[in-house]
C-alpha cells in the first residue's frame, strides 16, 4: 500500500511539475518560482526513495528538502506581498534558515541519520504567519476577480493548510521513528501532501500573466 501511495504521489509531482513547465511563459514571476520548484520536488522524492532503499534513512534528502522548500515559498512570498518591511524580513530570514540549517546538521540533528525536525518547527510556524499576514493583505486589497479564481488564494490556502495540520506531526517526527512507529508519520505526510500539491495545482493553473494584480507585484 505504501509503495502504491509513494508511486502516485510521484506521479503527481511528475504532472504538476510538467503542467508547470507548460504554462511557464504564461506564469507571473510567483508562480514561476512555484513551477520550478514542483520540479525540484519531484526531483527529491525520487532521490529520497533512492537514498532510502539503499541507506535505510532519507533524512540527509530530508535535510535539503526542507530548506528547498523554505527557500522556494519564501521567495514566492516575496513577490506577493506589498510590504517592504516584510520583504526584507523574508530576505533575512533565507540567510538566517539556511545558516540553521546548517547549523542543526551538524551539531543538533546529523545531516546522515536524524530528520530536521528543528528547521521544519520553525519554517513551518514561519509560513503559518506569512499565510496569515497574506490572507489579512488580500483582504486589505480586494480584485475584482472572484476570490477562487485568483492563484494566490489557492497558493496561500495550500501553505496554511500544510503547516499548520503537520505542525504537531513534524515535531513528533524522530520520537515516532525511534519508537518504530514511523509508517504512521508517513501515512500522514503523504495523505496531507497530496492534497497540499494539488491545491498547488490548482493555484498554477489560475495563474496567468492576463489577470496580474498587484498582489503579485514587487
Amino acid at each position: 500500500m505504501i509503495i502504491f501511495l509513494q508511486y502516485i504521489f510521484n506521479f503527481l509531482l511528475l504532472v504538476i511539475a510538467f503542467i508547470g513547465m507548460v504554462r511557464y511563459k504564461k506564469l507571473t514571476i510567483p508562480f514561476k518560482i512555484l513551477a520550478f520548484s514542483m520540479a525540484v520536488s519531484f526531483i527529491l522524492s525520487i532521490g529520497s526513495k533512492i537514498v532510502s532503499i539503499k541507506y535505510k534513512n532519507n533524512a540527509p534528502v530530508s535535510h535539503l528538502e526542507t530548506w528547498t522548500n523554505y527557500v522556494f515559498y519564501a521567495l514566492v512570498y516575496l513577490f506577493l506581498f506589498k510590504n517592504k518591511h516584510f520583504k526584507t524580513f523574508i530576505r533575512i530570514s533565507i540567510f538566517l534558515i539556511t545558516a540553521f540549517t546548517i547549523f542543526n546538521g551538524l551539531f543538533l540533528q546529523p545531516f546522515e541519520r536524524i530528520f530536521p525536525t528543528n528547521v521544519e518547527i520553525v519554517t513551518g510556524i514561519l509560513f503559518v504567519i506569512f499565510s496569515l499576514i497574506l490572507f489579512k493583505q488580500m483582504l486589505q486589497y480586494p480584485l475584482q476577480v472572484n476570490i477562487i479564481k485568483q492563484s494566490v488564494f489557492w497558493f496561500n490556502t495550500a501553505i496554511l493548510f500544510c503547516y499548520a495540520t503537520m505542525f504537531l506531526n513534524l515535531a513528533l517526527t524522530n520520537y515516532y521513528s525511534q519508537h518504530h512507529l514511523i509508517t504512521i508519520v508517513y501515512y500522514f505526510w503523504l495523505y496531507v501532501n497530496m492534497i497540499f500539491n494539488l491545491l498547488l495545482l490548482v493555484s498554477i493553473l489560475m495563474d496567468k500573466k492576463e489577470t496580474l494584480t498587484s498582489n503579485a507585484t514587487l
